[in-house]
C-alpha cells in the first residue's frame, strides 16, 4: 500500500467524504425538550440522538508531508467546549469496496461523453487493490443502470465509454439517491463509494438535497466529484424566462 493511502485524515468533510483512517468521537445523548416550548401551530424540532460521531481528518506537515505516526491522544475533540473520548480507527484501505460511477449524459454532460471513454486508469486508481464491485449509471432528467455491479473494470469502463447521449436534465440529486440506493443492497463487508462526474447545478431532480445527504450519511457512502462547469446551462435556464417579443437592434435612446 503506498504511503498516500495510509494517510490519517485532519477535518470535517460534506456528504460523507472519508478516508482510510478516522477518529471516532464518543458523545453522550442529548435530548432537547424544545417541543414543549413551541406553540401548539408549529411543528415539534427534529431531535437527534447520536453515540458516536465519525470525523475524518487529514495531517500533514508544513512541507505538505502527510503525518502517519499519531495516535487518538494526539487529538482533542469538543462537544460544545466538552472534551470528548476518542478512538482512532484502523486503516479500512483494505476493505472490499462497492463502487457506483454516476455520470451525466444529459444537460452539459453531453459535451463531455466523449471524455469518459478512457476511464480504466482512473477506476484502478479509485479502488486500489481489493476485491470490489463496480456498477454504471447514467442520468439526464433520469438515472437509469447501464451496468450492473460486476467485478470487471474493464467491462464497467467499457460501458462508460459507449454511453449515449441524453435529453437536456441534469438531475444529479436523483442520480445519487439511486446509486445511493443500488449501495444499500450490496454486502455488508464492502465499503461504498460513488464517483461522480456531472456538472455543479442540479436541474429537474424530485430528490431535495437534505434527502441525498441524509442517504450518503445513513449508508456511510465515499463521494468522489469530478465537476464541470453549470454556467452555460445556468445561462440557458435564466434566459428561458425572458418574454418573447421582438427587439430593436437600434440601441435605446440616452436615458432610456
Amino acid at each position: 500500500m503506498s504511503s498516500r493511502s495510509k494517510a490519517v485524515l485532519a477535518g470535517v468533510l460534506l456528504l460523507g467524504f472519508s478516508g482510510p483512517a478516522a477518529v471516532r468521537a464518543q458523545t453522550a445523548e442529548q435530548s432537547s425538550d424544545r417541543s414543549e416550548r413551541q406553540p401548539a401551530s408549529q411543528a415539534p424540532p427534529l431531535t437527534v440522538r447520536s453515540n458516536v460521531v465519525l470525523v475524518p481528518v487529514l495531517v500533514k506537515t508544513k512541507t505538505g508531508e502527510a503525518v502517519f505516526s499519531l495516535t487518538a491522544d494526539d487529538f482533542l475533540l469538543t462537544d460544545n467546549g466538552v472534551p470528548q473520548s476518542l478512538q482512532l480507527e484502523p486503516d479500512t484501505g483494505s476493505q472490499p469496496l462497492a463502487l457506483a460511477v454516476i455520470v451525466e449524459t444529459g444537460g452539459q454532460g453531453v459535451f463531455h461523453i466523449s471524455d469518459y471513454r478512457e476511464l480504466g486508469a482512473v477506476l484502478d486508481a479509485v479502488i486500489g487493490d481489493v476485491p470490489h464491485l463496480v456498477a454504471v449509471i447514467g442520468f439526464d432528467s433520469k438515472p437509469r443502470l447501464e451496468q450492473d455491479f460486476t467485478p470487471d473494470t474493464d467491462a464497467a469502463a467499457n460501458t462508460i465509454g459507449a454511453l449515449p447521449s441524453g435529453d437536456s436534465g441534469a438531475a444529479i440529486l436523483d442520480a445519487l439517491a439511486f446509486g445511493i440506493h443500488l449501495l444499500r443492497n450490496q454486502p455488508p463487508a464492502y465499503r461504498r463509494a460513488v464517483l461522480l462526474f456531472s456538472e455543479t447545478m442540479d436541474s429537474g431532480s424530485q430528490t431535495s438535497l437534505e434527502a441525498a445527504i441524509r442517504g450518503v450519511d445513513d449508508t456511510n457512502t465515499a463521494i468522489y466529484s469530478f465537476a464541470f462547469s453549470s454556467t452555460k446551462q445556468a445561462m440557458k435556464h435564466e434566459a428561458s424566462k425572458l418574454p418573447d417579443g421582438s427587439y430593436s437592434q437600434e440601441p435605446y435612446p440616452s436615458g432610456g
